[in-house]
């Protein structure tokens, strides 16, 4: 086994297409065959999901949007967890069921092939055998197969590693995505977030475009795989994944948030001006700044004060970082629950203005100033998973 460089190996995923390019190393023995498994909002003290719409409320009741086409399932043993999320494309009852079905199937086909994971070329094999299943689930039974929805798709391993190697990592985080969803690794020792799928969305400039997805999309009838992906870094105890769909991570994005580029000390008028490299650079910067601020910053007055906002979106087990005593802000370990909530609070409060907006004028479009109306409207899905603490 080639020996693991740990200053590269943590902080630069390793980005391939073919399962067998990925380094072979050994993963433990699944410890138990007894799991918990998560479908849906859920708060555990090493997990939180999350799925809300930010969307607005129609005149008749009903949220604009409905019914959330993301779906999400979490599994997780004492050394090893399964992390996904299906975005499905568009509104409507196609899109959802695309990506319940895309879930479905990539849930029931890891439930059977856990114990046949022994190295990391493994796990990507069968991530990507997962990716096939899920795509023929979602054309299954079709007559006409254009009938079928389509879905983005993220999904991911937290593997506990068997090296000797002294120092060695002993936990490793390894997802295939196609589509738009991002996956994250937020380090508690450095406090620090990595941008796991970096540069996985091929278009930059066009929040409509995923860059790929499942399901019926070009050919005939075949799925849209532009930028599927493996993606595989290494991780520690007490080390966060997080995953998330777009409607999640557009509002962690500098254009969508209305900054210029002089806001980022980025020498340009506009941001038509920059290549794709220099945007790329640019936004995940800023994204992985925004997380780590999110996350980590002891002063976090712009969140606690988000019950007072306008937004009409309940978080359930939100809480702050902070606790007040003798006026004085004492910070709290991170933890799931924390970091999903501010994560879905900070989505909630950034598209108020655009929410208020289309529930005062329902038949109007909505203004395209994101300096005066910032932030994306979506379905929102969040899974926060805390390394190490399941077992």
């Amino acid at each position: 086994m080639a020996s693991i460089n740990n200053n590269i190996g943590l902080h630069s995923p390793i980005v391939v297409l073919q399962y067998d390019h990925l380094p072979n190393y050994k993963v433990a023995t699944l410890k138990s065959t007894q799991s918990i498994q998560v479908d849906g909002d859920r708060d555990e003290p090493y997990l939180s999901t999350r799925s809300v719409s930010t969307y607005p409320i129609l005149p008749c009741g009903e949220k604009d949007g409905d019914p959330i086409a993301d779906k999400l399932f979490v599994q997780v043993h004492r050394n090893r967890a399964v992390l996904a999320i299906a975005d499905g494309c568009n509104w409507g009852k196609r899109p959802a069921n695309a990506a319940r079905d895309a879930i479905t199937a990539f849930s029931n086909y890891f439930n059977q092939r856990q114990d046949e994971i022994t190295t990391l070329q493994d796990a990507g094999h069968f991530l990507l055998r997962a990716f096939c299943e899920a795509h023929n689930k979602i054309v299954e039974g079709k007559n006409d197969i254009w009938d079928a929805g389509t879905t983005t798709l993220l999904g991911g391993l937290v593997l506990e590693l068997d090296t000797q190697e002294e120092g060695a990592p002993k936990w490793g985080f390894l997802c295939a995505s196609v589509g738009d969803c991002k996956a994250f690794l937020v380090s508690h020792k450095k406090k620090e977030a990595l941008d796991v799928t970096n540069g996985n969305r091929c278009n930059l400039s066009d929040t409509r475009d995923p860059g790929g997805r499942l399901g019926p999309y070009v050919g005939q009838g075949w799925p849209d795989l532009r930028n599927l992906k493996l993606y595989f870094s290494f991780c520690e105890e007490n080390d966060i994944a997080l995953i998330m769909s777009d409607g999640v991570h557009d509002n962690l994005d500098p254009i969508m948030l209305g900054k210029a580029p002089s806001d980022l000390n980025i020498n340009a008028k506009g941001w038509e001006e920059l290549n794709q490299d220099e945007l790329l650079k640019a936004k995940t910067s800023f994204m992985k700044s925004l997380i780590e601020e999110l996350v980590f910053e002891q002063q976090q007055s712009n969140l606690n004060n988000s019950s007072n906002s306008n937004s009409t979106i309940p978080v359930n087990g939100s809480s702050s970082s902070n606790v007040e005593q003798n006026g004085k802000s004492h910070k709290k370990i991170i933890n799931p629950i924390d970091i999903t909530s501010k994560l879905i609070d900070h989505c909630s409060k950034t598209t108020h203005r655009a929410r208020d907006f289309m529930e005062k004028y329902p038949n109007k479009r909505q203004p395209n100033d994101y300096k005066e109306f910032p932030g994306k409207m979506d379905h929102s899905t969040c899974v926060t998973f805390q390394i190490g603490h399941s077992k």
